[in-house]
């Protein structure tokens, strides 16, 4: 029982990381100089680090202190404690591509144990190396705030803070519903990071959590016809199988990483990923997991 427990743990973990990381790409511009205050946007950066191989979530070329910056972006669900070398692995890569001052951030959205900067490299008593991070715990913001100074860009992260109440979401998905009143599919998304995100949250009640529900379901009914929004909802849940796929493969076998990346994005059935995975998940030995990523593997 415990293996399938932790393949949903992982499912759900990786559906919220690709919320999260949709989320910021589609508002960027909006998002960035909230989590970076002085932070102005210029363009997103499509970065896949290959040394070895490795994904990171976001990264976007920013101005801040009137000097062009990389700012990169992990979304983490739970507690990794490999977090901050990894993290450093990605700014020394992105650093050495883009020759900016980089500035590495982690967004935690739940209640979790966080990483603390700076991360040293010891050798006894010698620091070899300091490296500073940012983190941005969103279950401590308050959520009353956001709205009073209406910013919407922030608003499906509402169930993530504090204060969060049935009322306050309603104010806010009133006035997502008034800003994409042309736009079903843009106003649909929103809807669907929220309610995701307030599955897992614990910053809410579970008094408060059934009333913002049934708000969300009344536009879950008058969405239930409309084929682009059953589109975004089907594509999020590929998605969601597909980073889950790869960081399976990258657990038991690092050395498929890249090729479970490329193979992943070749399938786009939740249903066969999601075999896929509990295939992989108790594979004997590399060999076995190399052929079932092969294309010809039934």
């Amino acid at each position: 029982m415990a293996k399938p427990k932790r393949r949903r743990q992982q499912s759900q973990a990786q559906a919220y990381d690709t919320t999260l990381k949709t989320w910021v790409q589609e508002q960027a511009r909006d998002i960035l100089p909230v989590f970076l205050p002085g932070a102005m946007y210029e363009e997103t950066l499509n970065v896949e680090i290959i040394r070895p191989a490795m994904r990171v979530d976001k990264v976007f070329k920013v101005m801040y202190r009137e000097l062009d910056h990389i700012l990169h972006l992990e979304f983490e669900s739970g507690s990794d404690n490999d977090m901050p070398s990894r993290l450093l692995t990605y700014h020394a890569v992105l650093y050495q591509e883009h020759h900016l001052p980089v500035i590495s951030m982690i967004v935690y959205p739940f209640r979790t144990r966080m990483a603390v900067s700076p991360w040293r490299e010891m050798s006894r008593e010698e620091t070899l190396l300091t490296f500073h991070f940012l983190t941005l715990p969103l279950f401590t913001l308050d959520a009353e705030r956001y709205v009073r100074e209406h910013v919407l860009c922030m608003y499906p992260l509402l169930p993530t803070m504090q204060g969060a109440t049935g009322a306050l979401i309603g104010q806010a998905m009133d006035e997502l519903a008034e800003l994409y009143q042309d736009d079903e599919v843009t106003l649909a998304q929103q809807f669907v990071w929220m309610e995701l995100l307030l599955e897992r949250t614990d910053t809410v009640s579970a008094q408060e959590k059934q009333i913002i529900q049934e708000r969300l379901d009344m536009y879950d009914r008058l969405w239930e016809e409309s084929p682009k929004v059953q589109k975004i909802r089907a594509e999020s849940e590929v998605q969601a199988m597909q980073r889950m796929l790869v960081s399976v493969v990258k657990a038991r076998f690092p050395a498929l990483t890249q090729l479970a990346q490329e193979q992943a994005v070749q399938i786009n059935s939740p249903d066969t990923l999601d075999l896929l995975v509990q295939k992989i998940a108790t594979a004997p030995d590399e060999d076995m997991v190399r052929w079932l990523l092969s294309p010809t593997a039934a």
